[in-house]
């Protein structure tokens, strides 16, 4: 399977991922209880939304270290850690309730839903060392380090647990085209022992526990079949498109929420105060995608990064 067709699905799994943490934060964050309903439902998918990202970006990690250390290094300060950079300083700037801007681990994105790019950020310099050695001996590496290592420090926690996912992604890569490839009797029984759990964390747990190897095993369970079945769905250009941009909806959505629950105050019943959210959140996202995924609010200049590049080495 060539590798433009496998990035088509995988572009349309990161789009369906960001939309449903997007949807999960439109209903968590503006109103003190969520409809009971529709926070079932939201705790059912927290098996699968950010371990989905995390795990996508892991199997395009070796793509990512062939093009070279220093356009790796550059493209992950580029489009990762600026955005970083810039969505931590506009929080701080609207008056986000957690921003603290004194405590070095905010500009990590500790303290609010910026986490994710943090942990991100990690895992790719961590990921350099698959240049040297099999992603999965990482992966068992930070399985063992998350079972002994106790710290107060979030960050650490977030990067040995959530990094499981990213690494997980890495190992499956090396036989990818050979997973695809299989018969459905495993795909459909990982997705369905997944679900299975889904249902029963949902009902018991509430949001999916973490630090624990069952639900690790079991949310991998089920991506590795999504990703089975999403390798052979008919094309999806729009989820696609919502995939390709990815870092637009993850870092804008959770400021629309903020700034619109600000304006409408308790002038509205709550379910005309999430209809807003969500309209005002995915019309936001989308204007700012169309028309400046490729600004500096996203991404950091390609010809600036060259000239600081070349700058500095003279």
């Amino acid at each position: 399977m060539e590798s433009r067709e496998r990035q088509h699905w995988m572009d349309a799994l990161r789009g369906v991922a960001v939309l449903l943490i997007a949807i999960w934060h439109g209903f968590s964050m503006p109103y003190p209880t969520i409809p009971a309903g529709i926070e079932w439902v939201c705790n059912f998918l927290s098996v699968y939304r950010i371990p989905m990202l995390l795990f996508l970006s892991g199997l395009l990690l070796d793509h990512s270290v062939r093009k070279g250390t220093s356009a790796y290094i550059t493209g992950k300060l580029r489009r990762i850690a600026w955005p970083l950079l810039v969505w931590s300083t506009l929080l701080v700037l609207i008056g986000w309730p957690s921003a603290a801007p004194s405590d070095g681990w905010y500009w990590l994105g500790e303290g609010g839903y910026l986490w994710y790019l943090g942990v991100l950020l990690a895992c790719y310099a961590i990921g350099l060392l698959t240049k040297f050695v099999h992603p999965a001996l990482i992966l068992v590496t930070c399985f063992i380090l998350m079972e002994l290592v106790q710290t107060e420090i979030a960050f650490a926690t977030n990067v040995l647990w959530f990094g499981l996912y990213f690494f997980a992604g890495a190992t499956l890569s090396r036989w990818l085209d050979r997973w695809v490839k299989v018969g459905p009797l495993l795909p459909i029984l990982f997705v369905a022992v997944s679900l299975a759990w889904a249902g029963y964390s949902a009902t018991v747990n509430g949001y999916v526990p973490v630090l624990h190897w069952r639900p690790l095993l079991l949310s991998v369970l089920g991506v590795v079949g999504v990703v089975w079945f999403a390798s052979r769905m008919t094309r999806v250009r729009w989820l696609e498109w919502v995939g390709q941009r990815s870092i637009v909806f993850y870092v804008a959505h959770v400021p629309f929420i903020y700034l619109t629950m600000l304006l409408l105050g308790d002038a509205v019943p709550e379910p005309v105060g999430y209809l807003i959210v969500l309209v005002v959140m995915f019309a936001g996202c989308v204007l700012l995608a169309r028309y400046l995924s490729r600004s500096i609010l996203f991404e950091f200049p390609r010809s600036l990064a060259f000239r600081t590049g070349r700058a500095a080495e003279a």
